[in-house]
C-alpha cells in the first residue's frame, strides 16, 4: 500500500492564538507557533498516539496577507478561512514521495511534490496535493526528512505527548460522499487503501477504510430521508480519539468548562462515545470514544 498512515489534518482558523486557547484549556500541549517560509502562514499543532504511532491536528492561519496572496498555499488558506475555516485538508504519510509519484503516474495520476520550509530555513516536509475530484475533498501526501520512529521520539522528548487530557490515539475521521461506490473505488484502486468494514443502518452507510492504525469513514445516506442526503460532500470537521475511560474524560472536560454530550452507545459496535461541540473548539468537533 502506498499510504503508511493518516498523518494529520489541517484546520484553518482566522487567528492562531485565539484558536489554540481552547485546546490548551482542555489540557492538550500545543507546539510553539511556527511560521512557514514564503507562504504568509503559520501553525500550531497537538499530537496524539501510542507506541511509535502519532497523529496531529494542525491549526493553520494566514499571518501575512500580502505574502499569502503571492503563494499557492497562502491563497488556499485564505479561501478556506473566508467562509469560516474548519477541518479542510487530510494529509497522508508516504515513505517515499518519488516512488509514490512514479506509482501514481503509472495509474495515470500526476502529482507535483514541493518542499515546505519553516521561516528559519528548516525543511519541514515534502508534500503533494492529490486532485480533489477523486476523493471529493482535499487530500495531500506528505513525506518527512526523518523516519517516523525518530520523529516520534523527538516529539516525545519535547513533551508534546504530555497532555493532561487523556487522548490515546486517533480512532477515525469521517467524510460525506454521495457516491459511495465511486469513492470506495478511488481509495482502493488509486491509493490501495483497503476496506475493512461496513456499518449499515436505515439512515446511513459507514464504509471503513484503514490506514495505519486509524480509520477513514466514508458516510453515505441510507435513504433520501437521511440528514446526510442534504449535506454537502466533503470532510466532516470532526476528529475521533480513543480514550481509556470515557466517564473520566467527560468529567474532566466539564471541569474545564466544556460541554461534552452525555455518553451514549457509538455507531461502531462495542463503543461508547461523547462529543465536545465544534463551537467550543475553534470549529473542530472532538469525539471521544471508548471500546467496552
Amino acid at each position: 500500500m502506498l499510504i503508511q498512515r493518516i498523518d494529520h489534518v489541517q484546520v484553518t482558523v482566522p487567528l492562531l492564538e485565539a484558536a489554540a486557547g481552547p485546546f490548551g484549556r482542555l489540557g492538550l500541549v500545543m507546539t510553539p507557533v511556527t511560521a512557514h517560509r514564503g507562504t504568509g502562514t503559520a501553525n500550531t499543532v497537538f499530537f496524539a498516539g501510542e507506541g511509535e504511532a502519532e497523529f496531529y491536528v494542525e491549526l493553520l492561519a494566514v499571518v501575512d496577507e500580502q505574502a499569502a496572496s503571492t503563494s499557492e498555499t497562502g491563497r488556499r488558506v485564505m479561501r478556506q478561512v473566508a467562509p469560516g475555516g474548519g477541518l479542510c485538508r487530510l494529509l497522508l504519510n508516504v515513505a517515499s514521495m518519488s516512488e509514490t509519484a512514479s506509482a501514481l503516474s503509472r495509474s495515470g495520476l500526476a502529482i507535483h511534490p514541493y518542499d515546505a520550509f519553516a521561516a528559519d530555513g528548516r525543511k519541514i516536509s515534502t508534500a503533494a496535493a492529490l486532485p480533489a475530484a477523486g476523493p471529493g475533498f482535499e487530500v495531500a501526501l506528505v513525506e518527512y526528512p526523518e523516519d517516523l520512529a525518530a520523529r516520534r521520539e523527538r516529539h516525545a522528548r519535547a513533551g508534546l505527548f504530555d497532555h493532561t487530557f487523556p487522548l490515546k490515539r486517533l480512532d477515525h475521521l469521517a467524510a460525506i460522499t454521495h457516491d459511495l461506490e465511486g469513492a470506495t473505488r478511488w481509495w482502493s484502486e488509486v491509493l490501495g487503501v483497503p476496506v475493512v468494514g461496513e456499518i449499515a443502518t436505515p439512515m446511513v452507510t459507514i464504509r471503513q477504510l484503514r490506514m495505519g492504525d486509524a480509520i477513514l469513514e466514508l458516510l453515505a445516506a441510507g435513504s433520501p430521508e437521511s440528514p446526510l442526503a442534504a449535506r454537502p460532500p466533503g470532510l466532516a470537521s470532526m476528529v475521533a480519539f480513543e480514550v481509556g475511560d470515557l466517564e473520566s474524560a467527560v468529567s474532566l472536560a466539564r471541569e474545564r468548562g466544556f460541554s461534552p454530550s452525555s455518553p451514549e452507545a457509538g455507531a461502531i459496535p462495542g463503543t461508547r462515545r461523547t462529543t465536545i461541540p465544534a463551537s467550543e473548539l475553534s470549529g473542530l468537533s472532538l469525539q471521544l470514544l471508548e471500546y467496552v
